[in-house]
């Protein structure tokens, strides 16, 4: 069975939105129950790439993504199985060093599966002290102020790790080094307080057009919240085998189409919301 990662980073706020809410926030981003990390559900990042490929051949989008209109006994699914994504990096305000993207253990334990098998260290998979961080050397001396750092309205001391401990970011997913040189490691607790009250929140109304006010039969201003630019999400995709044509399955089919593309997610698309960046690496061997 062939094997892939979809990385995922927003260009624009981005609302994979849950519906109406009671709270004080009007339209909330979709949650785990558990741990309240935001994420994507499997089902709308199928139907986001599906509808950024619509001008594929159809018999071929049936077989990736399985039919949309079921005609007579066409009850076959897809071969293409793309996963719920996940949070990676999650960028916040720094004092010193514009913006950080951080994680955590459990978010690194998750990506860190066995047969992803990203030889994450040690290190990074344990942190049991909410005053500290971890970060490499060169990237402590961009942000920290007598080796404190300032995220959002907390402080942390910084502990350095090796300079290869954050390899996997380039090597294995294929991603900048100016990932490496902002990423920070952050207390599982840290990092939940940091996607609960750090995401992006907009409000919106809609205006009547006869009188130029705000059009108040549809209750006024609303708020929505949006995962901020620079969020980074991974999503697991597995291929069935299932062949597309004689050389490709859907895994490799799909590579290229997506890979280094723009597409849309998620609501607001007319008003500049939602435009995130994929890309798929494959994992060698199926590992």
């Amino acid at each position: 069975m062939a094997k892939g990662l979809l990385i995922i980073r927003t260009l624009t706020p981005t609302h994979p939105g849950a519906g109406t809410s009671v709270g004080a926030i009007d339209l909330m981003l979709q949650r785990e129950v558990t741990t309240e990390f935001p994420f994507i559900q499997g089902s709308s990042l199928k139907g986001a790439i599906r509808s950024y490929l619509k001008d594929e051949q159809k018999d071929v989008l049936n077989k990736v993504f399985g039919p949309r209109e079921v005609e007579g006994s066409d009850f076959r699914k897809g071969s293409l199985i793309i996963s719920d994504a996940s949070l990676l990096f999650y960028p916040v305000r720094t004092l010193k060093g514009l913006y950080a993207l951080v994680t955590c253990p459990e978010i690194l334990k998750r990506l860190n599966m066995p047969h992803v098998n990203l030889q994450i260290s040690d290190n990074l998979l344990d942190l049991s002290d909410k005053s500290k961080v971890k970060t490499l050397n060169s990237t402590r001396s961009k942000y920290a102020i007598n080796n404190r750092v300032y995220f959002e309205d907390l402080n942390f001391t910084v502990e350095t790790v090796g300079d290869g401990d954050f390899n996997w970011v380039s090597n294995k997913l294929g991603l900048p080094d100016d990932i490496k040189s902002r990423l920070f490691l952050v207390h599982d607790d840290i990092f939940q307080y940091f996607v609960k009250f750090a995401t992006q929140i907009v409000s919106r109304n809609k205006i009547n057009y006869k009188t130029g006010t705000v059009d108040k039969q549809i209750g006024g201003i609303w708020t929505e919240e949006h995962l901020p630019p620079e969020t980074h999400l991974f999503s697991y995709l597995e291929d069935d085998e299932k062949v597309i044509d004689e050389s490709n399955n859907a895994l490799k089919w799909l590579e290229p189409k997506v890979n280094s593309k723009v597409i849309h997610l998620g609501g607001d698309e007319t008003v500049g919301k939602g435009f995130v960046g994929l890309k798929v690496k494959e994992l060698n061997g199926g590992d």
